[in-house]
């Protein structure tokens, strides 16, 4: 956190946090945060934890930015809403996202540009296959900052932290060496695959990206 401190100065610092403690209190956010009260314990990675993770990085990948207030409060939404589907189902979980949010009182209470750009956000989390690689890819969402804010880990030193997670939350037991092999060679073509939809999420995030992928090329090697 201090490296990111230097990186974006202390008034940015200042900015995220007090912008993160108004978001939490703002009806439309914490609606969401509620409902992810009802997650299984077995959700190992993808948890309240996470989103409040993402709700940070998305605000402070906005902010540092510099775009307006009303964009920074709209996709802080996003960012909260954007897994909630898995209080109901783990595959194919955003589409039920969608479906929440538009019973849900948040809906109500924001315009329609707000809503369809969301709900974009929230479809756009999806990861998608394509010829066995893995990708993220942002194809309706205006902005992409939920997206990076999604994969942060992606590019920070508690990487490998969340990355177990992930496993311990798919059941694998990475004590089997060709499992442990083929989970890290999915890790790998995620983040060889991915892109930062965002100059900041790229300014802050790239460089320990590259270092985490450099040390999974040679965790592969060992296995």
């Amino acid at each position: 956190m201090e490296s990111e401190t230097k990186l974006i100065g202390e008034d940015i610092h200042e900015r995220v946090a007090s912008m993160y403690e108004k978001m939490l209190q703002k009806p439309e956010v914490a609606e969401a945060l509620d409902l992810l009260d009802q997650l299984s314990d077995n959700i190992r990675y993808h948890n309240k934890g996470h989103t409040l993770d993402v709700l940070r990085e998305t605000i402070l990948f906005a902010i540092a930015d510099g775009v307006d207030k009303e964009v920074v409060e709209q996709v802080s939404i996003s960012a909260a809403w954007h897994d909630v589907g898995y209080i109901r189902q783990y595959e194919n979980n955003e589409p039920v996202a969608v479906e929440l949010f538009k019973q849900s009182r948040a809906f109500q209470n924001i315009s329609e540009e707000q809503r369809n750009e969301i709900i974009a956000n929230i479809l756009d989390t999806r990861m998608v296959i394509v010829d066995n690689n893995p990708h993220l890819l942002q194809s309706g969402s205006k902005y992409g900052y939920v997206l990076d804010g999604d994969v942060s880990n992606f590019g920070r030193e508690d990487y490998f932290d969340k990355r177990m997670q992930v496993a311990e939350e798919l059941g694998l037991d990475l004590s089997d060496a060709n499992l442990r092999r083929k989970f890290y060679e999915f890790a790998i073509k995620l983040l060889e695959n991915h892109e930062w939809k965002t100059s900041s999420g790229r300014n802050l995030r790239q460089t320990q990206k590259k270092i985490n992928l450099r040390i999974m090329r040679e965790e592969l090697e060992r296995v």
